[in-house]
């Protein structure tokens, strides 16, 4: 079995694009989503791809797809990032987010894996003033004046 990449939020808008790319350009594959803003179907039919339903913050489901699969890196897409929600409900992104996040680079680390593309969002940019963003491009301050950055 050739090396993988392990796509977390695969099943997603930006992550089954990115792992259409990575097909493309000859790598090996395996997708892991809960489903929650993914698609199977799409996963099944277009991406043709190893699917693993299920949960970043599993960490008994993480240590079977590293034992599983010969991942050598991660691109991590599995991040909520709809912002009213994450206002409305904080709690969700934070135990998927912060502590989901915590468990992969857990599970990363006991597997031996120490590559990782952590995707972020372009939220912090409120509206581009150019298309593509560039790295550059001002962001909005996200710590309330008066704090310590």
């Amino acid at each position: 079995m050739s090396s993988m990449i392990l796509v977390t939020g695969g099943a997603g808008y930006i992550g089954s694009h990115t792992v259409l790319a990575l097909k493309q350009a000859g790598y090996s594959v395996v997708v892991l989503d809960n489903l929650v803003y993914g698609h199977q179907d799409l996963v099944n039919t277009v991406l043709q791809v190893e699917f693993v339903p299920g949960d970043i913050g599993d960490r008994a489901l993480l240590d079977q797809v590293f034992a599983r699969y010969p991942i050598q890196a991660v691109i991590h897409f599995a991040a909520y990032a709809y912002v009213g929600e994450s206002v409305s409900d904080p709690a969700k992104y934070y135990r998927n987010n912060v502590v989901g996040t915590l468990t992969l680079l857990e599970a990363m680390v006991q597997a031996g894996v120490n590559n990782m593309v952590f995707s972020s969002t372009c939220a912090t940019y409120r509206v581009p003033k150019q298309v593509p963003i560039p790295e550059d491009h001002p962001r909005i301050r996200l710590i309330p004046t008066g704090l310590p950055s």
